[in-house]
């Protein structure tokens, strides 16, 4: 019910930064695809998690794959993209079923397909299984990958906003984003903003192996010093 440029200004109030490694700011992103003229826009989940020891995007797609995916509609209705593609690593065949089985529960309430609610608004999700090359967890090679070419990082600018998948402009960020998305369009970009620390908002989920006393799965604040997570939530390695 709200417009594309409501839900903007909350997640610019909210300080959300890309969670994959970059921190960038994601409605600077957003903006700058929803302001690039195109008929054809396309939203991109980057899933090809190929890090040592990292599974916050397996978790996330596994046991909350709706904050995933709604995060991913609203990032399309909020950019105007009509297509999300869901870049999934090969080796997670886990987490490729249980996206495809919220795909489907989610169409069937109705949030999927044409004319979303009545509000205009089309969306659907097409997943790709990639093939399991460390490269394509860059942005650009990733869509390269896509295109069924070589997966190479391309030279920029222009930027995926302006040119990105078959040259249409496009939005690339990774799980963790996406999915935080919801959170902040729900309560607010300055509930999420009052998390962390400066210009390190909200949390951040951390990985910790077994080469801890405590391994897991933790979600801390951002700004947490290091010492917390290795010897509070970690009890030392």
């Amino acid at each position: 019910k709200k417009s594309p440029d409501a839900l903007l200004a909350e997640l610019k109030t909210s300080g959300l930064r890309g969670r994959g490694g970059a921190g960038f700011p994601t409605a600077f992103k957003f903006e700058s695809c929803k302001n690039t003229p195109g008929d054809i826009k396309f939203l991109v989940c980057n899933a090809d998690e190929g890090d040592p020891g990292a599974y916050s995007d397996r978790y996330i797609m596994e046991e909350r794959p709706h904050s995933l995916l709604l995060g991913m509609i609203l990032a399309g209705y909020i950019i105007g993209a009509r297509h999300g593609v869901l870049y999934i690593r090969g080796e997670y065949p886990e987490s490729i079923r249980a996206q495809r089985a919220a795909i489907a529960e989610i169409r069937q309430a109705g949030y999927l397909g044409d004319n979303i609610l009545g509000s205009g608004f089309s969306f659907d999700f097409k997943i790709i299984e990639a093939q399991g090359a460390y490269i394509c967890g860059e942005e650009t090679a990733l869509l390269s990958s896509i295109e069924g070419q070589r997966p190479e990082v391309r030279v920029r600018p222009p930027y995926p906003t302006q040119q990105g998948l078959f040259n249409k402009p496009t939005v690339v960020n990774n799980v963790e984003t996406l999915a935080c998305i919801p959170f902040i369009l729900q309560n607010g970009g300055a509930a999420y903003a009052a998390i962390g620390r400066g210009r390190s908002t909200g949390t951040k989920l951390v990985c910790l192996d077994g080469h801890f006393r405590q391994p897991g799965l933790y979600e801390v604040d951002m700004g947490t010093p290091l010492a917390t997570v290795v010897h509070e939530l970690g009890g030392g390695f």
